[in-house]
């Protein structure tokens, strides 16, 4: 059976992504006040961290609101406690982003988001999503929400194409010359190896910016099978790299190499 919960959750995300969503000044409010009291159940650094979403706290969080039946939020919460664990966590990464300390100002991420085959002018601060598309799950889309949480202005180019006509020569060779660019003109590059796939396209451009010295922040699942060959290479070529086994940590790796302005590009 589908997980409903991670349809919606995913409907959500991308509508967020693309500017089609934003909540409500009161759905925002509760939400802020949910993730705060999920922190403080978890005992750890908000809900991406491990903070606890109960059931008592998502029904204070749908207490009767003339709003309420307006709020995308409200049929996602209510799908939480049978949804997947990957679905659960995509939704703490969504109320992380709310509840971020200046939410309210920052710009919509649409107008900082580039997505292939988009092209990118390089006029602001910007990091590259490197890694698996093909045979891993969308961790791109969850690197976006964990740079929103830490209130990170980067623009963000994404390799991963909402659909893209496998096996058609043109739009392969399309791809490889829009990612060939888009790399070069990132300040900094996030590759992310997850364990479903080894990802030999990724490791290849790893390696080609490793040697071009191109500001990087790497990090592996746990059980990415090529693991150690990641961290002895970059410990030979690059060694100023930490190799990282979390996403979150690479993602907050790569906003603290995030220059103040663009960096020109030969």
């Amino acid at each position: 059976m589908t997980d409903e919960l991670q349809r919606l959750a995913d409907d959500l995300t991308i509508d967020y992504l693309h500017g089609r969503w934003r909540p409500e000044a009161t759905e925002e409010h509760r939400a802020r006040i949910l993730s705060a009291q999920a922190s403080v159940d978890g005992g750890l650094d908000g809900l991406a961290a491990g903070g606890v979403l109960s059931a008592d706290s998502i029904g204070q969080m749908l207490l009767p609101h003339p709003e309420l039946h307006s709020w995308r939020l409200a049929p996602v919460l209510r799908a939480y406690p049978d949804g997947s664990p990957e679905a659960q966590a995509l939704v703490r990464d969504l109320l992380d982003v709310i509840a971020v300390d200046g939410f309210p100002l920052l710009p919509p991420r649409s107008l900082r988001y580039i997505e292939a085959p988009a092209p990118y002018s390089g006029d602001a601060p910007s990091v590259f999503l490197g890694g698996g598309i093909t045979g891993c799950p969308d961790w791109q889309r969850r690197a976006v929400l964990h740079l929103d949480a830490i209130g990170s202005p980067a623009v963000v180019i994404n390799p991963r194409r909402a659909v893209f006509p496998v096996g058609e020569a043109e739009a392969t060779r399309e791809q490889t010359a829009w990612e060939y660019e888009h790399l070069r003109l990132a300040d900094v590059i996030l590759f992310w190896f997850c364990a479903e796939a080894v990802q030999p396209i990724a490791l290849y451009e790893l390696g080609a910016h490793a040697a071009r010295g191109t500001r990087l922040a790497v990090g592996t699942h746990p059980h990415y099978p090529r693991l150690l060959d990641v961290v002895e290479q970059l410990r030979l070529a690059r060694p100023d790299v930490t190799v990282h086994n979390s996403l979150r940590d690479t993602v907050r790796a790569a906003a603290a190499l995030l220059p103040a302005t663009p960096t020109s590009r030969s």
